[in-house]
Formats: structure tokens, sequence, C-alpha cells
């Protein structure tokens, strides 16, 4: 395990990087374009805008890769993500904010497709548990601890775009200097949505209430933080969810391994609902450090039940298909998280930032309640894979971690981008 670790020690040094300018960002983001006045339906266009440019990164990942390989498709997407942050900086349009963002989130989905496609060609299957543990813990305890590193400027100040933009390029670094073997140029199967959702309805159904639920409750809950409990409670709040989920997804999905995964999906949903219900009814009457607990108690369930998802997915797929899969699932979460935040926007201008956790709240019963129909409709699975963790916004972690028979036989393959050839 050591002597693995070195060979992917880079990627994941890398993303751990990347991650701690997407933990900045993820709090700098909606307090500075609130200060510049900006309506919440605007911010939730911005944060639906990114996730847009994830989907449409994903979908021509496989292309790129084929023709210049996963190092300069890395170095070029850092580059141009670095530009996309301090963009931000030197423009206030709405458009332009949300030009910007789109070619963010292109380019982080065509670096996770590099790293994590040429994680699943280094790595073997006994140890993807291992590898996936550390990468989890190390990428999203980067995520809480970026918000940190603009702690104390205001939101109007050049120096947080200037140390987002400094940490993508130091991305590369370990990319560019590693001397592993890059893969074989990726190859892949198309996305049937509709054949997934026969497959397992529960799996897609949870995937996009992740998407719905997590993508506009993390864009807008850093202004609630600061809205009532003043601009530095906003790293506080934006950090305690990612680090209830990273204690609880890893319990939760050795739980889900022994019974059914519908039933952990279905608590950690409900887990989301109490918190969100919580906030939304106290809002500006709950002490900071309470506060702060019910965020943590929401990332601890919203933020978990995507990995268990994608588990249950795994354990229903055909032989051969489960990176097909796993690439629809990713394309459903990116849907709703298109959706939310466009859906919350309007919600905020009108009922407050508090009228985002009702949202949360009803958006996560129903992933409750959709678990508990499947399991009366459905019977549990009778062979399972072992859980192992996931990240919502991984390209090939579905692949990565359980692997399938094509990625044994074709080891660069990146789940569910169209095959170029």
């Amino acid at each position: 395990m050591p002597s693995l670790l070195r060979n992917v020690a880079a990627l994941i040094i890398a993303v751990t990087i990347l991650q701690l300018a997407g933990g900045l960002l993820g709090v700098r983001i909606p307090l500075a374009f609130s200060e510049q006045g900006h309506s919440r339906t605007a911010l939730g266009l911005i944060a639906a805008s990114y996730a847009a440019g994830f989907m449409i990164g994903a979908m021509v990942a496989t292309m790129l890769l084929a023709r210049v390989g996963h190092i300069r498709v890395y170095a070029a997407c850092a580059a141009i993500f670095s530009v996309a942050i301090l963009a931000l900086h030197l423009s206030s349009d709405v458009w332009m904010w949300g030009l910007a963002r789109m070619f963010a989130g292109m380019t982080v989905a065509l670096m996770f497709a590099a790293i994590e496609s040429w994680m699943s060609y280094s790595i073997g299957s006994r140890v993807r548990g291992e590898v996936m543990s550390v990468y989890m813990v190390l990428t999203k305890g980067a995520l809480a601890l970026g918000p940190f590193f603009a702690f104390g400027y205001a939101p109007i100040e050049a120096e947080p775009w200037m140390i987002a933009a400094a940490l993508a390029a130091l991305s590369m670094v370990p990319i560019c200097f590693t001397a592993a073997e890059q893969p074989d140029p990726p190859k892949a199967q198309p996305i049937a949505l509709v054949e997934q959702f026969a497959t397992a309805p529960a799996a897609v159904i949870g995937s996009f209430g992740a998407g719905l639920v997590n993508g506009g409750v993390l864009a807008l809950a850093p202004l609630y933080a600061a809205d009532n409990y003043g601009a530095h409670a906003a790293a506080e709040f934006y950090s305690a969810a990612f680090v209830g989920s990273l204690l609880l997804q890893w319990p939760a999905g050795r739980l889900s391994d022994r019974v059914d995964r519908r039933l952990v999906i279905a608590g950690l949903a409900a887990l989301a609902a109490f918190a969100s219900f919580g906030l939304a009814l106290w809002s500006g009457q709950l002490q900071s450090w309470s506060a702060v607990l019910l965020f943590f108690l929401w990332g601890a369930g919203a933020l978990s039940f995507y990995g268990i998802a994608v588990a249950h997915m795994a354990d229903r797929a055909e032989p051969g298909k489960l990176a097909q899969s796993a690439a629809g699932l990713l394309f459903v979460w990116a849907g709703g998280s298109v959706i939310g935040p466009l859906l919350l926007g309007p919600i905020v201008d009108l009922f407050d930032v508090a009228g985002m956790f009702w949202f949360a709240g009803i958006a996560a019963l129903f992933v409750c309640g959709a678990m508990f129909w499947r399991r009366n409709t459905r019977e549990p699975a009778l062979n399972k894979e072992d859980f192992s963790p996931q990240i919502g916004t991984s390209v090939a972690a579905g692949e990565m971690a359980y692997g399938d028979e094509k990625a044994q036989s074709d080891p660069g393959a990146i789940a569910g981008v169209p095959n170029p050839r």
C-alpha cells in the first residue's frame, strides 16, 4: 500500500491543492457577488453556470485526453481555471461572471477526469478502497480548510482571488513533475440514463436529490452565515458542512454494506432535512455555535448520500457497465446542481436567505420518501460491492472505486464520456 500511494501521491496532492482553491471560492464568490449588489436569483444563475460547465467538460473529456494526453489537459485547464478566477475580480457584470464560472466548471471537470482516470489506471481492485479513503479525506479536508486561506479579507479585496488563482496554478506542479506513467488513450461507453433508471431508480433519484439539495445550499449558505453572524462566520459554516460529511460518510457507507443502502440514504436525507428545518425555523435566533452545529449535521447528511447512491448502482449494474452507470449518475447529479440554484435564487429573493433551508428540507424529505417507496417496490440486492467513498464532483470516481470488467481490460477508460473513435 505505501508503494502504491507513492505512485499516485502526485495526483492526490494536485487535487488536494486544487480543492483548497475550491473551498476558498465556495465562500468568496457568494460574499463578493452579494457585496456588488446583485440579487440572489443572479447568484443562482452563477452557480448553475458552473454546474452546466462541469457537464460540458465531462462530455468532452475523452476527446481531449485522447488527443493531447492527461498532463497537457490538466496543465492547460489549470491555467484557464486560474484566469477564470481572476476574471471574477476584474468584472462585476453578471453575464461575465456566468461565463467565467462556466469555463471554470468545464476546466475543473476536465482536471478531475485527467486525475481520476489516471488513478484508475494506476491502482488495482484490492486497494481501491484504501486509496479512495486517502483521496476523500485529503480532498474534503482541503475543501473545509480552503475558506480560511482568505480569512479576514473583505469580500471586495483582490487578495482572495489571487490566492485562489495561485493555488490553482500550483496544482500543476505535482502533475508536471511526476514520473508516473500516463494512461493509454481513453475509451468509454455512451451514457444511457433510461436504462440506468430501470436498473436502479433509487440511485438515480438519490444522485439527482444530492445535486438539487447541495448545489444551491452550498452557493448560498455563506450569505446566510454572513447576514446573521458576520462575514467571519461564512468560512466556519462552509467548512463545518464538509467536516460533517468527512466524519459520517465512511461509517454510513460501511453500515450500508450490512443493511439496505436505500435505508441509509433515507436516514442521511432525514438528517439533512432535520438540520435544514432547524436552520429555517430559528433563522437568526440561534447562537453562532449552534447554527454551525446544525450546518455540520446538514453536511453530514446531505453531502454523504451521493456516494451510497453510487454504491447502490454498483450493486445492481450489469457486469462491464459500472463505468457507464457511474457517469450517468454524475450527469444526473450535475443536472440537479443546475436546477437547484436556479430554483433557490428566486426563493431566497422572496423569502430571505433562510428560504433556502425550507427548500433543502423539503427536497431532502422527497429523497427520504422516495427511498422508502423504492424499498417497498423492489427487494434489496442480494450481492453487494463493498462501499468506497465518493466525491460529488467526481468524473471517474465510481469507476476508480469499484472498477468493472471494462476497466480491467481497458484501464485508461474514462467513465461515461462519448467514445471519440
